[in-house]
Formats: C-alpha cells, sequence, structure tokens
C-alpha cells in the first residue's frame, strides 16, 4: 500500500481466504450475552505505530467486477478499512482537518467508508479523496458486520445496561437535522403518517418533520398532515425502471429524494406505517448508512440515516438502470449500492404483532377526532 508498505519490513497480513463475507453477519448473536460475550470475526490490521505521519496514503484496491458477487471480497474490506485507518491515525490534516487519500482501482471505492463528497477527482482508474478526518474516524470506530452492535446492550466488561447519557447529551442540542418520511401514488398511508407526526414530538424530540409527498395526495389531505406536524414538500415521483407498470414499487425510488434534503445535515427516515414508542434521537449521533438489519446481512431501508447530499442523489440516479434489486424496490437498490451484499435469501418471513396493534390502535385513539378521520 503505497511506498510506506513497500518499504515496511512487517507488510499487513493479508485476511485469510477462508474468511468469507457471511461470517460478518452471523444469523444469531448473543445480543443479550446470557450465554457469553460474542466470538466475533476480526479483520487483521497492521501496527498501526510503526508507521510515521503521512501527507498522502495510495492503495491499490481489489476489484472482480463483473464477477457475481464481487462487491462481497472481504479483501476488498480489509483494504479498505487500513487505508482509512491509516487516514485517521497517520494522515496529516490540512486547514480543514481533511487528509489525501488515492485508490487506484477499476471498481468505484465502498461509499459507505468513503463518501460521496470527499471525492475530489477521478481520472481513469484513479480515485482522489480529500475525506474529513472526524466523519472517518466515526466510521472506523464503529463495528464490522451485524456481530457486535453499534449500540450495545451492555456495557462493556460490566453486566449493567450500556449508557447512553453520553450520546443522549450530545444529541440534545438542536441541530440541521430532521425526521421524515415519504408518500407518492396514492392516499394509503395518509393515516399512518399523521399517527407517526403524532407519536414523534410524544416521544420528546425537537427535531423537524419533513414529508415529502407527490401530487397525488389531496388537498384535505394535506391539511391533515400539516396539521399533524409535517413540513409538506412537494415531489416529482421517481420510477423504477425495472418495475412492471402499474405495480405496487414502480415508484418506490422516489426515497432517493431524501438525499436532496441538503438543508439538513442528518435525516432520520421512518416508513409512514412505523409508530414511535420511544426517542430516537440518539441515531442521529451515527453516521449514514445506519440501520436495522432485516435477514442476515440485508439492512431494512424502513428506519434509517441518511447524511443528505446532491452527490449521492446523482449516484443514485445514475445507478438506476445498472443495479438489481433483489425485492425491486428501494431497499434491495439500496443494499446493494451501500453495501454490497447477497441477496439469495430464501426465508423471509414477517410476523404481524397482536400487541403492537393494539397499541397502534390506543395511539389513534387518544388523537384529534378529525385527524382520525384521515
Amino acid at each position: 500500500m503505497g511506498k510506506t508498505w513497500r518499504d515496511s519490513p512487517d507488510p499487513f497480513e493479508r485476511v485469510s481466504e477462508l474468511f468469507e463475507w457471511p461470517d460478518l453477519f452471523p444469523e444469531w448473536i448473543d445480543e443479550e450475552e446470557e450465554i457469553d460475550g460474542p466470538m466475533c470475526p476480526e479483520l487483521p490490521m497492521p501496527d498501526f505505530s510503526q508507521y510515521d505521519d503521512m501527507h498522502l496514503i495510495v492503495a491499490r484496491l481489489p476489484c472482480k467486477y463483473p464477477v457475481d458477487g464481487w462487491g462481497r471480497d472481504v479483501f476488498r474490506l480489509q483494504v479498505h478499512l487500513i487505508a482509512a485507518n491509516l487516514a485517521v491515525k497517520k494522515g496529516k490534516r490540512d486547514w480543514n482537518m481533511r487528509t489525501r487519500v488515492v485508490f487506484l482501482s477499476k471498481c468505484r471505492p465502498m461509499l459507505e467508508v468513503f463518501r460521496c463528497n470527499d471525492l475530489v477527482k477521478q481520472e481513469g482508474e484513479w480515485w482522489y479523496y480529500e475525506p474529513l478526518i472526524a466523519r472517518l474516524e466515526q466510521k472506523v470506530s464503529l463495528p464490522i458486520g451485524s456481530c457486535n452492535l453499534a449500540l450495545p446492550l451492555w456495557g462493556r466488561g460490566n453486566d449493567e445496561v450500556f449508557d447512553v447519557s453520553e450520546i443522549q447529551q450530545a444529541t440534545s442540542a438542536p441541530k440541521r437535522e430532521a425526521y421524515a418520511t415519504v408518500l407518492h401514488s396514492s392516499e394509503s398511508y395518509v393515516c399512518g403518517a399523521i399517527t407517526l407526526a403524532q407519536s414523534l414530538p410524544k416521544s420528546g424530540t425537537n427535531r423537524d418533520l419533513v414529508l415529502l409527498l407527490d401530487r397525488s395526495i389531496t388537498e384535505p389531505k394535506c391539511e391533515a398532515l400539516k396539521a399533524a406536524g409535517w413540513q409538506l414538500r412537494f415531489i416529482k415521483r421517481i420510477r423504477n425502471p425495472r418495475a412492471e407498470k402499474d405495480s405496487y414499487n414502480e415508484y418506490n425510488y422516489s426515497k432517493f429524494l431524501l438525499w436532496q434534503m441538503t438543508d439538513y445535515d442528518k435525516v432520520i427516515f421512518i416508513d409512514a406505517d412505523i409508530l414511535v414508542l420511544k426517542n430516537l434521537d440518539l441515531l442521529f449521533h451515527f453516521p449514514q448508512m445506519t440501520a436495522t438489519g432485516n435477514d442476515i446481512w440485508i439492512f431494512n431501508s424502513g428506519i434509517m440515516v441518511i447524511e443528505p447530499s446532491n452527490c449521492t442523489f446523482k449516484l443514485l440516479m445514475n445507478k438506476r438502470k445498472e443495479i438489481f434489486s433483489y425485492n425491486g424496490g428501494d431497499q434491495g437498490f439500496l443494499n446493494e449500492v451501500d453495501y454490497d451484499c447477497n441477496w439469495d435469501i430464501g426465508d423471509q418471513r414477517v410476523y404481524a404483532s397482536d400487541v403492537a396493534q393494539l397499541r397502534w390502535w390506543k395511539f389513534h385513539d387518544a388523537m384529534d377526532a378529525k385527524l382520525q378521520q384521515q
């Protein structure tokens, strides 16, 4: 990796070929640590203390494209993480706390490590980044895969519940942050969106509530949505070019417009059919793409933290025809773009909850009578 690696008597240890992508995402983890702490696989990292500070970090990224599963290459991930850690620990900062990283690869570096906005120039197979160190440092501090939780249930080395007070304090001050949802093509989810808007302030948040919606939502429904607490922003739908005409997911790519909310630094997207029962503001502490798991290494796009960026929006739009979504919708597309994962999942059952339904109706019945009628 660059001159430093060639001159080093102790180059980094390459990850074992037996270490496969699914090993990062075990089907079951002992979240409650009832049996023992989780035994998670680790990617070998060099001893960063042996290196001097660097003005420029250069790395050659492996790229197996267009072989199936080329993005699920553990060695490729390892090189990304070594470069990112070198930038954080040994990269010299300029006046605005950025360092310089260059990749040589025919494949674009991973968006979830090196942000679209940090790409200064691309020429042929050369990719020149000036990442903001604070953001990159937060990225490399997070666990890899799903074996460890980004927000653990228990404190490290003790039996006490993980203390989130520092995170809560850091996220308590008003910032350029918002909760958002999207409605388009029909009014089927208007009632859910009204309930969501009512539940968020009751959870204790003071963030803006922003609703992206198209003109299929009638004026009376729009008035009810505003009365519920939403700031309305009208959009033009984005069609999934692979969807069948009049299918339920034909315009699900409208969710990409969340990345155009650049008047906010972070947005927590929540599907309109979700009821918030507890304050979620601490999620603003985490970087894009933070989401809940869906099945093994697939994340669920029903709740996710994003960082609005016109650069990312353009990239998503440019890849619409290129990328195949495993479920035909935005969730499959975003998993492919941001996580380079496998979609060959045979069993994805979702079970309804009678308890959740009762709580939803209890919340619904407590709303203003006019809002209940929408």
